[in-house]
């Protein structure tokens, strides 16, 4: 029993961290899609939010910023509302720090750069989870033992 609980905490912590993977890929695509949606497409904001809507992973942030849209806050209040309910602490600060405003070259500088910024967590992140999963590994089998020890 006490092996098998090292076990599911050790898959809790992977998981976690792979949903956070998950996400912080989606809204980057997301991010470089509405760049170019604003450059080349000229969509207007609204239109763009309901496209990513309906991504797997980050969809969900998107529409909390239309539904606070409609309930008449701005676009950029709207946008920093729906981006505290993400998890990932790094990506929600580079996300909350987005300004969605300016003409559309401003526009899409910001949200490049927005891109950018979760790529390079993503990175930085992927690099340290092989680290931290031999590490929670490590430390949940020792723990496991020196219960089992203590408990003989």
């Amino acid at each position: 029993m006490i092996l098998a609980a090292g076990a599911l905490l050790f898959l809790q912590i992977r998981r976690l961290n792979r949903a956070e993977v998950l996400f912080m890929r989606d809204m980057a695509a997301a991010l470089e899609q509405m760049e170019t949606a604003i450059r080349f497409r000229r969509l207007p904001m609204p239109d763009m939010l309901k496209e990513q809507e309906k991504r797997q992973y980050c969809g969900q942030e998107f529409a909390y910023v239309i539904q606070y849209m409609k309930s008449g806050k701005t676009l950029q209040d709207s946008w920093e509302l729906s981006m505290k309910s993400i998890l990932c602490e790094r990506a929600r600060d580079v996300l909350s720090a987005l300004e969605l405003s300016g003409d559309t070259q401003r526009l899409g500088e910001n949200l490049r750069s927005a891109s950018h910024a979760l790529r390079d967590i993503l990175r930085r992140t992927e690099a340290g989870r092989q680290e931290q999963q031999k590490m929670t590994l490590a430390l949940t089998a020792s723990g496991c033992g020196l219960l089992v020890i203590l408990l003989l």
